[in-house]
């Protein structure tokens, strides 16, 4: 069974929608500075100019997307809505629902990373994002964790905010699809077969967030396919 969300009373009916105000903003903002590469134009003269912000070192990067996607909507979380971040997802929630989606998922996430890690593919010359980065514990551990910062950032921005932000007045199956939408917007410009899995992906993760009321779960499967991901392609 899904977990209920009720708007909390006495939050003023229409304060919802600067959420949708807040987030596009942000989505930009990230997308062109927040990069550990950078993005480019072919013009007609057959000449490249780059139009996003300078590359970042990744790990600066990551930082960067938490505090852009992750820390700015959790300090508005509570004028915006009437709760706090922990009622939007930093919970742990249905723990038990939980743990039994993160048994079927995260197998399926490490086994969806070791299939494309292609290192002559679009995902081979795309990731690892830091350029450094080895199989060496001293290496890949920190680098994994600030990842995982990333991906915190990420999840409560789409699936805390947005989502449960959303669904009690958009209804469940809207505040999906538009975190959904959203998500794939903002992976334009990655490799194609990335690209194509956003939309469909975030839907399950949205699915896995609104079961159990907690972005812990859709993090750690999500985490792990980025995770494992650059991992095999570091050992081929």
């Amino acid at each position: 069974m899904a977990i209920r969300i009720d708007e909390p009373s006495g939050t003023p009916a229409h304060r919802w929608v600067w959420a949708l105000a807040l987030s596009p903003p942000l989505l930009v903002l990230n997308w062109y500075f927040a990069r550990p590469d950078q993005v480019g134009l072919l013009g007609r003269l057959d000449a490249w100019s780059v139009v996003s912000g300078p590359p970042l070192d990744a790990r600066l990067a990551f930082l960067l997307s938490f505090a852009l996607l992750g820390v700015i909507p959790a300090l508005a979380t509570p004028s915006i809505f009437g709760r706090s971040p922990r009622a939007l997802g930093l919970g742990l929630g249905d723990l038990r629902q939980g743990l039994v989606l993160l048994a079927i998922g995260l197998p399926v996430a490490v086994l969806a990373g070791y299939l494309s890690a292609d290192p002559t593919g679009a995902l081979g010359a795309t990731y690892p994002l830091g350029t450094d980065v080895t199989t060496a514990p001293g290496s890949f551990l920190p680098y994994a964790a600030l990842y995982g910062v990333y991906y915190l950032g990420f999840e409560y921005h789409f699936r805390g905010f947005l989502l449960l932000g959303l669904a009690g007045r958009l209804g469940p199956v809207a505040a999906n699809l538009l975190q959904a939408g959203l998500v794939t917007l903002v992976h334009v410009g990655k490799p194609g077969i990335e690209l194509a899995a956003a939309f469909p992906a975030s839907l399950i993760f949205g699915w896995v967030t609104l079961r159990t009321g907690s972005i812990w779960y859709a993090l750690l499967i999500h985490a792990a396919v980025g995770w494992s991901l650059d991992w095999f392609l570091l050992m081929a």
